[in-house]
C-alpha cells in the first residue's frame, strides 16, 4: 500500500507580526526597566541601613569587650561612617564606610556627628539617624541611651 503524502502548508511569520512582537517586547522592557531601577534603589538603601546598624552594634559590642569608649564619626559631607577608639581619630577600628556607593545622598543625626558608646554599652546621647536615598526614600535608625540600636 502506498501512503498518500499530504502537503502541509508551512507558513512563516510576516513582517507585521514580527514588528508587533518587537513593539510589545520594547514596551515591557521600558516598563520593567524603570521598576527595576526603583527596586535597586530600595535594595541599596536597605543594604546601607543594614551596614549602619551593623557598625553601630559592633561599636557597642567592641566598647564592652575592650572596656574602652568607642566613637562613631558621621561625615555628613562625604556620607561616611568611621569607628575609632578612646576619642582618638587616628586610632581607627576599620576603614571609613562610604554610604554614597550604596546610593545614600545624605545622613542626618539628631545627636550630632559624633556618637559615643561607653564600656558599659550605653550611648552618651540618644540619636536618630535618617538616611536618604537617591529616589528620596528615607530610612530611620535610632540609638537609645541604653545603647540599643533599632531600625524603624
Amino acid at each position: 500500500m502506498q501512503q498518500q503524502m499530504r502537503k502541509t502548508s508551512e507558513r512563516g511569520t510576516s513582517i507585521t507580526e514580527l514588528m508587533v512582537s518587537l513593539a510589545v517586547a520594547a514596551l515591557l522592557l521600558v516598563l520593567m526597566g524603570s521598576e527595576l531601577q526603583a527596586m535597586m534603589s530600595r535594595v541599596n538603601l536597605e543594604a546601607a541601613i543594614s551596614e549602619v546598624e551593623a557598625d553601630l552594634r559592633y561599636a557597642r559590642t567592641l566598647a564592652i569587650w575592650e572596656r574602652q569608649p568607642i566613637q562613631v564619626s558621621l561625615d555628613t559631607n562625604h556620607v561616611n561612617i568611621t569607628l575609632f577608639r578612646n576619642g582618638d581619630p587616628t586610632n581607627i577600628v576599620h576603614a571609613p564606610r562610604s554610604l554614597s556607593r550604596r546610593g545614600v545622598l545624605s545622613i542626618h543625626s539628631t545627636g550630632g556627628t559624633l556618637l559615643s558608646f561607653s564600656p558599659r554599652g550605653t550611648s552618651a546621647t540618644p540619636t536618630t539617624l535618617t538616611l536618604e536615598g537617591r529616589n528620596g526614600a528615607r530610612r530611620v535608625l535610632t540609638v537609645s541611651l541604653t545603647g540599643i540600636v533599632r531600625v524603624q
